[in-house]
């Protein structure tokens, strides 16, 4: 496991991007519970931090893909249009075990 912030580095019901071990991971804070998934977009790369997280779901800013942070799920697939004018869809994300201890959070990358 390696720490990647404190427990207050991530309010509840915010997520935050973070570099662990050259690996890009998006941690988001669901009713007071840590997930870990990769921060970037399969669709097309976008760096889903940058996007919203409304409850457990993260839509990515670019074009619209929709996650389940809790498990990594895709939920939601970029519209047909988008899949046909760059070349396809999207993919579930990988998710990260999660440890909170003594205030810090870590990922195991």
């Amino acid at each position: 496991m390696e720490k990647v912030c404190n427990v207050s580095d991530v309010p509840m019901g915010t997520m935050k991007g973070f570099t662990v071990k050259q690996a890009y991971i998006l941690l988001a804070n669901v009713d007071g519970n840590f997930y870990a998934v990769t921060a970037v977009c399969p669709h097309m790369g976008g760096y889903l931090p940058i996007g919203t997280l409304d409850g457990k779901i993260i839509k990515c800013a670019v074009h619209g893909s929709q996650y389940d942070v809790t498990t990594g799920k895709l939920v939601k697939d970029v519209p047909a249009f988008t899949r046909l004018l760059t070349g396809g869809g999207s993919h579930d994300l990988k998710s990260y075990p999660v440890s909170v201890e003594d205030g810090t959070v870590s990922v195991e990358v």
